[in-house]
């Protein structure tokens, strides 16, 4: 086997033994000692998703917590000052990661901060590189994962912090809790206590993970432990969405009844190819699984666990184990 192709299998994943071992090196070895010689192929598991055992810095059971606010301006200064449109409700020595901002990317990434005003903080030991051209998101720590392994040279997180709430609703995470503890899974909020009549809503969870983690063609399932809290109907679904954005956009989609989900948990996938020409570098795959539910539908939270994105064409068991470094394909 030539040794670009044995590169590749390492990357992946995949560890294969005495490559080339089952050649006989004499005319009179037997079948028998051939297949002696043979060492298995021994596959490590990677789950792809960050955060995947959805653990939270939240002290509060069920509380919904700010999940982002929108960029409004990076100043191209040393420090950077970063403006909201919303109080940020942030104090100084909280911590925040910083994507999509465009113009001044210096000011993505992970950071402390230092608040100067309510709608404005300052990043520690930032220096700004360009003027603000517009976008970026700020993702307040308090109630997030912690980062998801070290950045890029530009300050850039191969994955994005998880971000879950009901569609119509500011954007919030509910991971569960149990007597102040975490329990590792999501709770989903069918409806809104909204006046005078409650309002029906979609709950999700989502992440963003860098395109660099994956390889054009690569066979990959999504997958998720759900169960609901009270029977549901057909008018509620549980759907997993994947936008592979990588060269050009391609979606995969899979949408489950409600009335497969059980008080039990149950594992659910959608497994799909990635097209065979995706240009991985620079790209990015982002994941989403949904509570859907329809108009005047009997409203049922549904509860998640142990999220994975993982190589095959069938759903691997779970693991929390992240990839810990991106790929790279030196060998295309």
């Amino acid at each position: 086997m030539p040794a670009k192709k044995v590169s590749h299998l390492l990357v992946a994943g995949v560890v294969l033994a005495a490559i080339g071992a089952a050649r006989p090196e004499a005319d009179g070895a037997s079948v028998e000692q051939i297949r002696d010689r043979t060492l298995a192929v021994v596959r490590l598991h990677f789950n792809k998703l960050a955060n995947s055992s959805f653990g939270s810095r939240a002290t509060s059971e069920n509380l919904p917590l700010p999940q982002w606010f929108s960029v409004r301006a990076a100043t191209n200064t040393s420090p950077i000052e970063i403006a909201t449109p919303i109080p940020h409700g942030l104090a100084g020595g909280d911590t925040v990661v910083i994507k999509g901002v465009a113009g001044n990317p210096a000011a993505n990434g992970w950071w402390t901060i230092t608040v100067r005003t309510p709608t404005t903080f300052a990043l520690e030991g930032s220096d700004g590189n360009g003027d603000y051209a517009g976008g970026g998101s700020v993702f307040p720590a308090a109630g997030q994962p912690p980062s998801p392994g070290q950045g890029d040279e530009q300050g850039e997180l191969p994955w994005t912090p998880w971000f879950s709430g009901p569609a119509a609703f500011p954007q919030s995470e509910f991971f569960r809790f149990d007597a102040g503890l975490a329990t590792g899974e999501i709770y989903t909020f069918p409806q809104l206590a909204t006046v005078p009549e409650p309002t029906v809503v979609t709950s999700f969870a989502s992440q963003e993970i860098d395109g660099s983690l994956f390889r054009p063609g690569e066979n990959l399932c999504l997958s998720i432990e759900a169960k609901v809290t009270e029977p549901a109907t057909d008018r509620q679904k549980l759907t997993m969405i994947v936008t592979a954005a990588l060269g050009s956009v391609r979606v995969y989609r899979a949408s489950f009844p409600g009335s497969q989900l059980t008080d039990q948990y149950q594992r659910f996938a959608l497994c799909f190819a990635l097209e065979g020409n995706a240009v991985t570098e620079g790209g990015v795959v982002r994941v989403e699984f949904l509570d859907e539910m329809a108009r005047f539908a009997p409203p049922r939270a549904m509860i998640w666990r142990r999220p994975m994105l993982s190589e095959g064409t069938a759903p691997l068991p779970w693991t929390p184990n992240v990839e810990p470094h991106p790929r790279t394909h030196a060998f295309y």
